[in-house]
């Protein structure tokens, strides 16, 4: 059968699940007494509404949802949704507080100053640049709402795969506090606290607070430590003050301190002939590793790179270097609201700031093949100006803005290898300004027309701060800096080059200490068509375009005479949609089909002996997603989603090897899908006993855009459970759980080189977990 021919019956199977699925239970009758369904709103065009009447591919989840399926942070949402791969870590990076977002198959895996996100993270209405410190808890939020496709009318910045927009719980009116205590494996113990004091009718305000504590689960054997714990502290204080009826002021302060082990990753693979093992094995430890005539097999040495460090376990690692993670993240942000008779303003100013330290033993062994460590921080303030408003007697609504965003960061990024120490890394300065505007005008009392766009300005700058320390090689090393970083490259490097005086005076550097800029103008619009023929059943189509700024690698090797750069990506989309309820509101039916054009694509590739980005050309990405909510009788509720996506290259530059057109798309897996079921097992007087239930899968993936066999990941299905006690008062509540619970050892993040490097590590997931958890409210709150 054809590569078209199977896409094609793909594409049948999963119409065909998505159209038969809630027709099907629609057509059966429910026993014993019923219950609505909870009417869900949400902000995904930038006003609230009922999330049956947006024509936009969204999924959300409030707070209490979350809990109920044990969703501590905001990489675990991805396995809620449908066609998106959501991670805690990089492949590139040490720390521990670092997330990956990839949504119908377009994200970033690289954590560098110098690349954007793929996938917009948005809190309270700020958007959030790094994936360093993205690693949100979600124990005290109103509402996560995960957005499919491109955003690029409404949102933010570089929102050209999603968006994940994070709404805190805010202050209400009536006093109120609650206590979390859980305990469970790795010694684990989280509180977490909230106190909602109304000052009075004017002003309020809602403080939280969070501490979470689990030892790591993989073990150091080099020293006897361990890696992958958790050990972080944060606090958030929101204060609503409604100076009139027509102004409001939100103001929302938020901190955290984490101070944990590294990434845990293992090694997965090793290559003794490679070029930094080789030169360790035969050039620096020769008379014992060496092994004439040819060189193989090194022996089993201590001082040796050979498969002797191969654990065969995916929480044991022989890896040496640092073991850390450390991260300061602290925020402030307020929102102004003025309501007038004909326009609504709208005024968000948020300074943000993060400082992190991490290391990463990239080798995977005891020797230091490659081990970096990076100090890293980052500062933004943005400003985004919102006017709404309705005109035709309400039939036009309309929203127009501006946004600016202030970006400065540096990145100290040391490595040491078996060849030779180095400083990586520099300073990057960017500003985004955009002004945007989109407005729903209802045709008839049927159908809606929705047009859109934004015209964005970027600038990017970036300083390259990057040389070498020192040199095990001899010479050569430091022959490379003099040789190629100059106005004309001397190629081969001769002994006798001598260091050009304007972009290397000092013969060491990587890169000239010269800053380089980029700059990006582009026009992003959309245009949604909807119809409602009955008041419970929706239909849409939309166009939108959607763009990424281009920007630079940060690491370089061999040295070069500029910063290599490379250009925007971009996403053209079209998608259809229908969305209804039926059986009194008991049933709910979101689904989607798309088809993304995906075009001048920014991929990390290796080149020479550092991962390089590189724009590699067009892929096609159609798909489908459906979700399902159900609620047969009172005390069950079910909730299910099925994504697919048929992600493939169409033109791939040569530039771009190993990469071809053959080549899968990174985290992008065929088949993604999720069932969660809570029942009310036992109710009486005294109280009720509820069960709840979660099974999720996530089909075969390559965690990086090489398709390295070792970071090839197959699919998986991961389940957990929980049985929770409430009494009659509400006042308190005993939960019980596991998670992973057939303990299933899968890949989250790695990096593989065996042709330079010499190795390929990789960090798995938690493995099965027990929790219990106690909550206390009082008064209601």
């Amino acid at each position: 059968m054809s590569r078209n021919r199977k896409r094609h019956r793909s594409l049948e199977v999963c119409v065909s699940l998505a159209l038969a699925s809630p027709l099907a239970l629609a057509q059966q009758q429910a026993g014993g007494a019923v219950q609505e369904l909870e009417e869900i709103t949400v902000t995904a065009r930038k006003r609230t509404e009922n999330l049956q009447d947006a024509p936009v591919a969204v999924t959300a989840f409030t707070g209490d949802m979350l809990q109920a399926h044990q969703v501590v942070n905001i990489a675990e949402v991805g396995k809620l949704t449908p066609n998106a791969s959501f991670e805690s870590g990089s492949n590139f990076a040490g720390s521990s507080n670092a997330t990956t977002f990839f949504i119908r198959g377009i994200g970033q895996v690289d954590f560098n100053l110098t690349i954007d996100p793929g996938v917009g993270l948005y809190v309270d209405g700020v958007y959030m640049s790094r994936s360093i410190g993205a690693l949100l808890d979600t124990i005290d939020v109103e509402q996560v709402e995960v957005l499919r496709g491109p955003q690029g009318t409404l949102f933010g910045k570089n929102t050209i795969g999603g968006a994940v927009v994070v709404t805190s719980r805010q202050p209400s009116k009536e006093f109120g506090a609650s206590l979390d205590l859980t305990t469970g494996s790795y010694g684990r113990f989280d509180a977490h606290g909230s106190l909602n004091v109304p000052v009075n009718d004017k002003l309020a305000f809602r403080l939280t607070g969070s501490a979470q504590t689990r030892e790591g689960y993989v073990d150091r054997l080099y020293d006897g430590g361990k890696m992958g714990n958790i050990h972080s502290a944060s606090g958030q204080l929101l204060v609503k003050y409604d100076a009139t009826d027509d102004i409001t002021l939100n103001l929302s302060v938020d901190g955290t301190r984490s101070r944990e082990e590294a990434k845990p990753d293992v090694l997965l693979n090793v290559n003794p002939g490679s070029t930094f093992a080789s030169f360790w094995n035969f050039a620096l430890n020769g008379a014992t590793c060496f092994t004439p005539p040819t060189g193989f097999p090194v022996p089993n040495l201590p001082q040796c790179v050979t498969s002797q460090w191969l654990t065969h376990d995916p929480y044991k690692t022989w890896a040496g270097g640092g073991n850390y993670s450390d991260l300061n993240l602290w925020g402030i942000a307020l929102t102004a609201e003025w309501r007038l008779s004909a326009v609504d303003i709208k005024l968000i100013s948020a300074v943000r700031a993060l400082s992190s330290r991490f290391s990463l033993n990239a080798g995977g062994v005891p020797q230091p093949l490659d081990i970096t460590a990076n100090d890293y921080s980052q500062r933004q303030w943005s400003e985004e100006l919102q006017f709404t408003g309705t005109a035709i007697d309400e039939r036009l609504k309309w929203l127009a803005g501006l946004y600016y965003l202030k970006e400065k960061g540096t990145d100290r990024n040391g490595l040491t290898t078996s060849l030779a120490d180095f400083l990586s890394g520099g300073l990057v300065d960017n500003d985004s300004f955009a002004t945007f505007g989109q407005m729903t005008l209802k045709t008839t009392a049927a159908t809606s027309l929705t047009l859109g766009g934004r015209y964005t300005y970027e600038t990017k700058r970036f300083l390259p701060d990057q040389y070498i320390i020192s040199d095990n090689t001899g010479g050569q090393i430091f022959a490379l800096s003099r040789c190629f970083v100059r106005a004309a490259p001397i190629v081969p490097p001769s002994p006798d080059c001598t260091a050009d005086p304007t972009l290397n005076p000092d013969g060491n550097r990587i890169l000239p200490f010269t800053q380089v800029s980029t700059t990006a103008r582009q026009f992003t619009p959309s245009a949604t068509f909807d119809f409602k023929p009955w008041n419970d059943v929706l239909t849409y189509a939309t166009y939108s375009r959607g763009f990424k700024s281009g920007g630079f690698t940060q690491r370089v090797f061999p040295p070069e005479p500029a910063a290599p750069a490379f250009s925007p990506e971009f996403v053209k989309s079209y998608e259809v949609g229908l969305k209804m309820e039926g059986l009194d509101r008991r049933i709910r039916w979101n689904s989607a089909a798309f088809y993304t054009d995906y075009t001048n694509m920014q991929i990390l590739v290796n080149e020479g002996l550092a991962p390089t980005v590189r724009n590699v050309g067009r892929a096609k990405i159609p798909g489908l997603e459906t979700e399902l909510e159900f609620a047969p009788i009172r005390r069950l509720h079910l909730t299910s989603a099925i994504g697919y996506l048929d992600a493939h290259y169409e033109a791939v530059p040569a530039s771009a090897a190993p990469i071809t057109v053959n080549s899968q798309l990174p985290n992008a897996p065929r088949w993604t899908g999720s069932v969660f079921v809570t029942a009310d097992a036992w109710t009486g007087a005294s109280g009720k006993l509820s069960l709840d239930a979660d099974w999720s899968y996530k089909g075969e993936r390559f965690l990086d855009a090489a398709n390295s066999p070792q970071l090839r990941q197959g699919g998986y299905a991961i389940v957990g459970a929980g049985v929770r006690f409430a009494p009659a008062s509400g006042a308190w509540s005993l939960s019980l759980g596991g998670t992973n619970l057939t303990n299933k050892v899968y890949l989250t993040s790695g990096y593989s080189d065996l042709a330079a490097l010499g190795s390929a590590t990789g960090a798995f997931a938690r493995p099965r977990e027990w929790y219990l958890r106690g909550r206390m409210d009082f008064n209601g709150s």
